[in-house]
């Protein structure tokens, strides 16, 4: 899993390129800019020089700035084969690119070998959104090393599902790529809460994927990013414990320790240590 922070990612259409600025100024830790649903079919081949731009800029970003994403369109589209193709001859040297709707592991190695026909050091985002992709989980996961980060599209899945998306409904399909992705140690990003406009939504939202076991959430809005920030990142009481644990852990002398009246082991301990990473990933410990 990556070192650093990526607990919010927000989106931004490549149409909108005067927005680009404000998304990398919101506090998300990854920003992905759209040449796939947020552009209309007549306008994407116009749009790709503005994502392009914005990707080919991440090799000039600082340490400590959001990570950048261009979503493409699928590879089962003309326009997906165009943008790969056109991604190959582009020689950008840094950034992740996103493919939507992946439904198997040879969407992933096909990108895979084009880009590294080409020399392109570009990691690869998959977003899974269908019934087929969400069985294929496990396969997509370990398709390739290139593979740096996972998404949930739940939208999609909820419509071919015919159904809303809603804990209940998308529960199967949330566990599925969790333990797909965690068993690959590769970092997970949920659907962003639709409700955007509550923040008491956005907020449940984004601490339930967090019980789950995503590392972050999508967000609609700018307004959103600070709220699924803040549920993914460790508090003061949180990181107190977590070292408890630990310190009571290390100098036990038996493998096990009791702390507060609780049993420590050393799953428990396992976990006190990833609450400790990911608040060094937040900048709130040193590295």
């Amino acid at each position: 899993m990556s070192q650093s922070a990526r607990r919010s990612l927000l989106f931004a259409p490549a149409t909108r390129p005067e927005i680009f600025a404000k998304a990398l100024a919101s506090g998300a830790d990854l920003v992905c800019v759209d040449l796939e649903d947020a552009v209309a079919p007549d306008l994407k081949q116009a749009a790709r020089p503005a994502g392009f731009d914005f990707l080919r800029a991440a090799a000039g970003d600082g340490a400590g700035g959001p990570e950048r994403i261009l979503r493409i369109n699928g590879l089962k589209t003309i326009a997906g084969l165009r943008d790969l193709s056109a991604l190959a001859d582009a020689g950008i040297a840094a950034g992740m690119v996103m493919l939507p709707k992946v439904e198997s592991a040879e969407e992933l190695r096909l990108a895979d070998a084009v880009l590294t026909e080409a020399g392109s050091m570009l990691k690869l985002a998959a977003l899974v959104e269908s019934v087929r992709g969400i069985e294929a989980a496990h396969a997509i996961a370990g398709a390739t090393p290139r593979l740096d980060l996972m998404m949930f599209g739940g939208a999609d899945l909820a419509a071919e599902l015919g159904t809303r998306v809603a804990p209940e409904p998308m529960a199967y399909a949330r566990a599925r790529l969790v333990q797909a992705a965690r068993g690959a140690g590769i970092d997970l990003i949920d659907v962003p809460a639709l409700d955007f406009r509550n923040p008491d939504a956005v907020a449940e939202d984004a601490a339930r994927a967090r019980d789950l076991g995503f590392t972050g959430k999508a967000a609609l809005h700018p307004a959103n990013v600070a709220l699924v920030n803040a549920a993914f990142t460790p508090d003061a009481a949180e990181i107190a414990w977590a070292r408890r644990v630990i310190e009571s852990f290390e100098a036990s002398a038996g493998g096990v320790a009791v702390l507060d009246g609780k049993l420590i082991e050393k799953p428990v301990v396992a976990a006190q240590r990833r609450v400790l990473s990911r608040a060094r990933a937040a900048g709130l410990l040193a590295a």
